[in-house]
């Protein structure tokens, strides 16, 4: 199938320029002069395919698009006749959006400039998939059966490497500054020999970022305006950053109060030695009322059986000036026994919070305690419900989207809840602290301690901590974000082909339509990567005995691969059209394994013993990273055994694998394999559209679904 277009472009001047009037038309009277004209021009559209339903987005060039002295700016566009509006860019390039058409075909398209216009007949093809015979197409504009409202949460690898020189590190504080617009991150503890630190184990590095990407060396290591330690606690208050504590690794704690406006050049408001409490590691530090709060804390230096765990509580005005609230004392029903090796205190709802509770004493064993405690005043505290998470040292405790949330940390497992013993990738959040809502346990983030979590209005930015050793695969120097999904749940979703096909989910783990996922007007369904995938019903297999074509348009942000690096073994890491199961095995399934467009095929013939055996084709690579791009890729596979891999429209690579045995496919965001290896095939990310075609797609006709995607999903960055 070819890709038409429009030949001719006509360019219509409803009025002309109009001259100013004078009394002699042949002399142009004293300091007035006659305003140059500005043809309007329209030269090209970009894609040039729209979709019938409406919501493509294109590019526009030509020229006199921008309002100037002669005319005014480009005011709409009509497409088929049909008017819709335009967002002027530059006077060479406007932006529309596409409206609901009557009709397929070649479509004219004109933009208006006041009573002027200018034509390009034929130029736009309205099209879609559904036109492609036999073509299966669940495309997130129509078809998706609206459930109730819900957010989703997803975890983004935003770079594999802070930066070339930023050695690996835990103890690390990460805190957005407002006013710089810039996260700041503060001194860090690594206990490996390394140039970069000379004789020293902590450091007092500061380093900056304005998005997670890029970093900054602010000041390199022993800059000396404030001594160098880890796990301190850095908040904001009166639009500066404020430190307080940390470790003894220099044989004595980090007693002093240090405060900076820029996060470069920091003040010593309480020198060392001078803070009234007594020195101790590991305390809190937070803002509440208008109020800088410091609280507990415990000994880290002398006999592990006589160490002193703190409750006591400080409150200061002005960061020089502190007054005692209450003194240590025993615990009670209103107040939290003493506590060391936790995160900051937060404010919420009126109140001062603190999540969990800990105390180090490798001598005695740590003592990690799952507890939530809420207070006015500081003085009187009150206990709320156990929560469901298990006890942990060095987590992460922030306010966001008007909830409390506590993130890794070390803890000794919860079995009972899939949270295993060591480093935590643990994620929970409240609207209340009494009820805790979980993230998924199998979530690609790296589980961590005494780690650095930055708190901006649109996401969670997560650097350093224990992760970043690598802890059996060498280093790991990436930085990651949490970003929210508002949607509505999708418990089903049929196609908008002839063949009426509808996938729905197996049980109440939905995906959740977003209705501007990939921009404006293009909605995508977006999975969690653990338990979300919709199925056709058991009895339905959708096989293809002449052959198939598998595309979609998605944005696949990067997943780890499990179990340490193990491989795809019987369907991609994140599948996206998996395959019927024979004997719990899918037939085929296509997806993406690190960052690679893989095929996974069950071979028509078994192995030595009568076990199946799968081929596996890979392409491509890169097409999980960061955030995601919006991509449109798939396969066609021959009954010939041949195997074609497309991106982007483009072909990639060819490969063989097996189809004596019809291939078919059964499930969308996830390929069936059991319990045991389910969970490690499903998707994670958003779904634009799936097209499953049962025959293969010539070059011409990818050409035109990559024309139509690029339109509906991906023309300009979103």
């Amino acid at each position: 199938m070819k890709l038409l277009r429009g030949l001719l472009w006509i360019v219509t001047l409803a009025s002309a320029s109009k001259t100013l009037a004078c009394s002699d038309e042949s002399e142009t009277p004293p300091n007035q002069t006659t305003l140059p004209s500005d043809p309007l021009t329209l030269t090209a559209a970009d894609p040039n395919v729209i979709d019938p339903l409406g919501g493509s987005r294109l590019r526009l060039s030509g020229s006199g698009f921008a309002a100037s002295e002669s005319h005014p700016a480009v005011n709409g566009a009509s497409i088929g006749g049909v008017l819709t509006a335009a967002q002027v860019v530059s006077d060479t390039e406007i932006v529309v959006y596409t409206p609901p058409l009557a009709s397929a075909g070649q479509i004219d398209l004109t933009v208006h400039r006041g009573e002027e216009s200018a034509t390009l007949p034929g130029e736009l093809i309205a099209w879609s998939p559904v036109e492609i015979t036999g073509a299966r197409v669940f495309d997130a504009a129509s078809g998706v059966a609206p459930g109730p409202a819900d957010t989703q949460f997803e975890w983004q690898r935003l770079t594999p490497q802070i930066h070339s020189n930023w050695r690996a590190r835990d103890g690390n504080t990460l805190t957005w500054l407002p006013s710089t617009g810039k996260f700041w991150m503060v001194a860090g503890w690594n206990p490996y020999d390394d140039p970069a630190w000379p004789a020293a184990i902590t450091t007092d590095e500061v380093w900056s970022t304005n998005d997670g990407i890029t970093w900054q060396p602010e000041l390199a290591h022993g800059h000396g305006a404030f001594e160098r330690r880890h796990a301190h606690n850095t908040v904001v208050w009166n639009n500066q950053l404020w430190m307080v504590g940390g470790d003894t690794w220099q044989g004595y704690y980090n007693h002093d109060v240090v405060s900076s406006a820029d996060g470069v050049h920091w003040t010593q408001v309480l020198p060392p030695g001078s803070p009234p409490w007594t020195p101790r590691a590991l305390s809190m530090l937070g803002v509440h009322n208008g109020r800088l709060w410091m609280a507990g804390g415990q000994d880290l230096l002398g006999d592990p059986n006589e160490y002193t765990f703190h409750n006591d509580v400080w409150v200061t005005d002005d960061g020089s000036n502190w007054t005692q609230v209450v003194a240590d004392s025993p615990p009670s029903d209103t107040r939290w026994g003493g506590c060391g090796m936790v995160d900051s205190l937060v404010s919420f709802k009126g109140e001062l919070w603190m999540l969990g509770c800990a105390r180090y004493n490798e001598t005695a064993g740590h003592q990690l305690i799952a507890e939530v405690w809420s207070s006015a005043d500081g003085k009187i505290w009150k206990q709320h419900a156990t929560p469901p998470w298990a006890g942990k040292g060095w987590p992460n405790v922030v306010v966001w989207r008007n909830e409390l949330w506590i993130l890794f940390g070390y803890t000794y497992g919860n079995p009972s809840e899939g949270w295993p013993a060591g480093n935590s990738n643990e994620v929970w959040h409240s609207p209340d602290g009494e009820t805790w809502t979980a993230l998924p346990v199998d979530s690609p983030v790296p589980g961590s301690h005494a780690q650095g979590v930055g708190v901006h209005p649109d996401y969670l930015l997560y650097a350093g901590g224990n992760y970043t050793f690598g802890i059996g695969a060498g280093e790991d120097r990436s930085a990651w974000r949490l970003i929210p999904f508002d949607g509505q749940r999708a418990c089903a979703w049929s196609e908008r082909g002839e063949a009426g096909l509808t996938v729905a989910a197996l049980n109440t783990a939905c995906p959740l339509r977003v209705p501007n996922a990939f921009g404006e007007q293009a909605a995508g369904l977006h999975f969690d990567g653990s338990t979300q995938e919709l199925s056709l019903p058991e009895s339905a297999v959708d096989e293809a005995p002449n052959g198939r074509s598998v595309f979609w348009v998605a944005r696949a942000p990067y997943i780890p691969l499990p179990y340490l690096n193990y491989e795809d073994t019987y369907a991609p890491v994140a599948s996206v059209v998996g395959g019927p199961t024979a004997g719990g095995m899918p037939n085929a399934s296509v997806g993406y394994t690190n960052g690679t467009l893989v095929l996974r095929n069950l071979n028509d013939a078994l192995g030595e013993n009568g076990e199946f055996v799968y081929s596996r084709f890979a392409a491509g690579s890169d097409l999980q990273s960061g955030q995601g791009e919006v991509r449109l890729v798939g396969y066609t596979h021959a009954t010939n055994r041949t195997v074609q891999a497309w991106i982007d429209g483009a072909l990639v690579d060819t490969g063989e694998a097996d189809y004596g045995t019809p291939r078919a496919w059964s499930t969308l965001g996830g390929s069936l394999t059991g319990d045991y290896y389910g969970p490690y095939s499903r998707f994670a990310g958003t779904l634009g559209a799936v097209v499953i075609v049962p025959e293969v797609l010539d070059s011409q006709t990818i050409a035109l679904l990559h024309a139509w995607a690029r339109g509906r999903f991906g023309a300009l960055p979103w």
